[in-house]
């Protein structure tokens, strides 16, 4: 069965409506069935630095825990890519578990503009 998880910073500072949302985001997917990792899009934004934040709900759906660690994080809109980058932070989802992350796309990284339309994000 899956389980929602949040990192111990998020579960302390996340608001009671963005944590509202992600809780409906998950119990509204189909869990069953699932094999090794998924991201779903929750919202994405551009910070005071420009950099490009995407912050999604990873679905580890595997019996191992999954690192984030040292993994290709690419952002495709259309099958387009837009960024790209080798993920340096150290989170690990423990096996049947979602939780969601943003990851940070550094301006310099984009090879174009996103679109207002969510993309997709692939963890590999």
């Amino acid at each position: 069965m899956q389980n929602l998880a949040f990192e111990s910073a998020w579960d302390r500072t996340l608001a009671h409506q963005d944590r509202s949302e992600i809780e409906r985001v998950f119990s509204r997917l189909d869990h069953d069935q699932k094999v090794g990792q998924q991201a779903v899009i929750l919202k994405t934004a551009f910070n005071h630095k420009e950099e490009f934040l995407v912050t999604v709900l990873v679905n580890n759906y595997s019996k191992e825990p999954f690192s984030l660690e040292g993994k290709k994080v690419v952002y495709n809109e259309g099958g387009e890519l837009i960024s790209e980058m080798k993920s340096q932070y150290v989170l690990e989802i423990p096996a049947q578990t979602s939780m969601p992350w943003t990851f940070i796309f550094p301006a310099a990284a984009l090879k174009k503009m996103p679109s207002k339309e969510f993309g997709e994000l692939i963890i590999n």
